[in-house]
């Protein structure tokens, strides 16, 4: 499992942080010194090998121990779920490192609590934008007010993935073209919405 609980005193293997992968690089371990959660996200304070000290977050970031590891390989393949999901995570690691996963996380938890889509197909939530989404409310005869703050941060969502697509394709060497972002936009929200149902 990846972003297994942690207690202080635990080691931990920075996977991906968001944002500040140019100060704790990616592999980096570290010692846990606190735990706290804030509004059901888990933040951990960890004194990492590189000397400094910088917290790992919950809805973000990506980590795993040297414990978690050792149970994983021990793990008998009948418990495909876990293993799924272990191999789900990693496989989107591109995810973390291109997007904003902490707004992202937080849209596609507004548009559960929504409850306008099955969140099997909330993909297309992450681009479609507010105009789009206050047209299919009205024609599906769904109560936008209850799904008011899904349409404030729609447009936002929509940005974020557009400039993450565009990091992912100048990270690839490829030319930035509305028909490739668009291509790319349907594959990165699958994969964003992936990641999102694997770790919540």
């Amino acid at each position: 499992m990846i972003n297994p609980k942690l207690k202080v005193g635990d080691r931990v293997q920075i996977l991906h942080m968001e944002d500040e992968m140019d100060i704790i690089p990616m592999g980096t371990w570290g010692t846990v010194e606190r735990v706290s959660n804030v509004m059901d996200e888990d933040i951990y304070g960890v004194k990492w090998d590189n000397g400094k000290t910088l917290n790992i977050l919950s809805t973000t970031d990506v980590w795993d121990t040297e414990e978690n590891r050792g149970k994983f390989k021990k793990k008998k393949i009948t418990e495909s779920g876990e293993i799924e999901r272990h191999n789900a995570l990693y496989g989107n690691l591109d995810v973390f490192a291109n997007f904003k996963m902490r707004y992202l996380n937080e849209y596609l938890r507004k548009v559960r609590e929504c409850g306008a889509v099955n969140m099997f197909t909330a993909a297309s939530f992450l681009y479609m934008g507010r105009d789009r989404m206050e047209h299919m409310f009205a024609y599906q005869d769904i109560d936008s007010e209850i799904c008011e703050e899904v349409l404030d941060m729609a447009n936002m969502a929509q940005h974020e993935m557009v400039s993450g697509v565009i990091k992912v394709l100048e990270s690839e060497g490829k030319e930035v073209e509305l028909n490739k972002i668009n291509r790319y936009l349907q594959r990165y929200s699958q994969k964003v919405l992936d990641s999102y149902m694997h770790l919540f």
